[in-house]
């Protein structure tokens, strides 16, 4: 009984030491174990709304088809990204309206067919970095209003060529108040 008592207060001790003790977010690592700058990870860099990291390995075409291809995964991955945003500002706008999920998901398909890497023109490299064993990363980001005036532009894109399908919304007018309500819906 007493040998019981023992664990259960050593067990006690060490449980409540374990709550008082910080959770240590592991470092950010290339593949061969060095740390890493924390934007290769995917942790949020300075105030952009949406960003992305291309990698591209060693290659004989040199520093800069390295950098330009390493860029245009970045981009491929924001243009995802953005694409979520979209889709996601789209739901808790419709949300509010109590529309179909279907209804939404239309809305969503609508919006999403009007954005690809090409139209996110306010998308910018922020850095680059060279890992250790020459592979190449990209941070390609957007700001807050770029982002904002994007999805603006998506929306009232989708509105033009739709505007059945956008109809949805008969008390807002169309195109751009529509839009701007989606964009800021987060903010």
């Amino acid at each position: 009984m007493k040998l019981l008592k023992v664990i259960v207060i050593i067990l006690a001790t060490s449980l409540m030491a374990c709550t008082k003790q910080k959770v240590v977010k592991p470092a950010c690592l290339f593949s061969v174990q060095k740390i890493a700058p924390s934007w290769i990870c995917d942790e949020p860099y300075s105030d952009l709304a949406i960003q992305a990291v291309g990698k591209f390995e060693q290659s004989f075409g040199g520093r800069n088809y390295m950098l330009d291809m390493a860029e245009i995964a970045a981009r491929e991955q924001l243009t995802e990204r953005f694409k979520l945003e979209v889709a996601g500002r789209i739901s808790l706008y419709a949300g509010k309206s109590e529309l179909s999920g279907k209804a939404i998901d239309a809305l969503i398909v609508s919006a999403n067919k009007h954005i690809d890497s090409t139209n996110l023109t306010g998308a910018k490299v922020y850095l680059t970095e060279v890992g250790p064993e020459g592979e190449v990363y990209v941070l390609v980001g957007l700001d807050r209003s770029t982002t904002k005036a994007l999805i603006e532009e998506v929306i009232v894109n989708s509105v033009q060529s739709e505007k059945d399908l956008w109809q949805v919304f008969k008390t807002q007018k169309l195109d751009t108040q529509v839009a701007i309500a989606i964009a800021t819906i987060k903010d």
